[in-house]
């Protein structure tokens, strides 16, 4: 009874989970070594930190590799007060996440260890066309959601099932719906944004309103304010004010999202974003470029020297 309990439950922590872990924040810049953390506000409250550790890759593709780590209460939850968690995510050159790891903690006692995500993305789509959501620990579960053509297909305990999918049925044949798969996704440093900045994806609209200062607890930053509007696959309107630097590498100082009246917000407490430089290797052969430079100039200083002593 204890574990039939757990795995219906399944669905309550995970919803909130990937709804902290996928926020507007802009990704595909930010140089390996970056560390952001976020305040976060509304429907859950606490803190959310990324860190870009290297490079991997999904289906041959290459990918920035990106640690999450929530841990977050949620105000008005009877299941659960709080939700600590390390998650991955692998974001490509536009920002899109090619794949999602998340880890169950140990402490919901369910026979789930991780829920394992990988994207397929074609074009300027703002949702994937593909999804392959794998829960796995004691029983293995396989969920192929082919959006574009309305089919998704179940693979569980050696048997195979198909159910026929829309934007309204998906959290009835899912065990849980991914963000991704719930509000339209665009990476805003993949963006050349500017003033007066307009453009549409789809039924999904992004636009630049003006340029302000914003002051948060990791500083004083020029930013881009931005509007993102449109539907969620739910049919739900959605909008999200974010603040975007205006000097690369861009991250998002703060923002608000907003889903029919319920809001989340998180704003930087902490960014450590390393410098771009120079290779060492490229450094050091500099240096010795100089120094070599400097030797040459003053062997024939010495040269000239010595010619106009024997002149002389």
């Amino acid at each position: 009874m204890r574990k039939i309990l757990a795995i219906a439950l399944i669905p309550l922590f995970l919803a909130p989970l990937a709804y902290t872990l996928a926020q507007p924040i802009a990704i595909a810049e930010l140089p390996l070594g970056s560390k952001l953390t976020y305040k976060l506000g509304g429907v859950y409250v606490g803190n959310k930190t990324y860190e870009v550790l290297g490079w991997s890759s999904s289906r041959g593709r290459r990918c920035k590799l990106v640690k999450v780590s929530l841990s977050v209460n949620a105000s008005g939850s009877f299941f659960y007060r709080g939700i600590n968690s390390t998650s991955e995510f692998c974001y490509d050159e536009r920002g899109r996440p090619l794949k999602e790891v998340l880890y169950i903690p140990q402490e919901f006692n369910s026979s789930y260890t991780r829920v394992e995500i990988t994207y397929w993305w074609e074009g300027e789509e703002v949702f994937p066309h593909r999804s392959l959501i794998r829960l796995i620990g004691e029983k293995m579960e396989n969920y192929d959601v082919l959006l574009n053509e309305g089919l998704m297909i179940k693979e569980s305990g050696g048997k195979t099932e198909k159910f026929r999918v829309s934007s309204e049925n998906l959290s009835k044949v899912l065990p849980f719906v991914p963000e991704r798969l719930t509000e339209p996704y665009v990476d805003l440093s993949s963006i050349r944004l500017k003033e007066g900045y307009a453009r549409r994806y789809g039924d999904f609209e992004v636009k630049v309103l003006s340029l302000e200062n914003v002051q948060t607890p990791a500083g004083l930053f020029p930013c881009y304010k931005v509007l993102l509007s449109g539907w969620t696959e739910d049919g739900l309107p959605y909008n999200s004010t974010v603040y975007v630097t205006v000097k690369e590498p861009r991250f998002t100082t703060y923002y608000i999202t907003n889903i029919i009246g319920i809001k989340q917000t998180g704003y930087v407490v902490e960014a450590n974003i390393p410098e771009p430089g120079l290779n060492k290797w490229i450094i050091y052969l500099v240096m010795v470029l100089v120094m070599l430079a400097v030797l040459a100039f003053s062997l024939k200083k010495r040269r000239k020297a010595g010619e106009k002593r024997v002149t002389s």
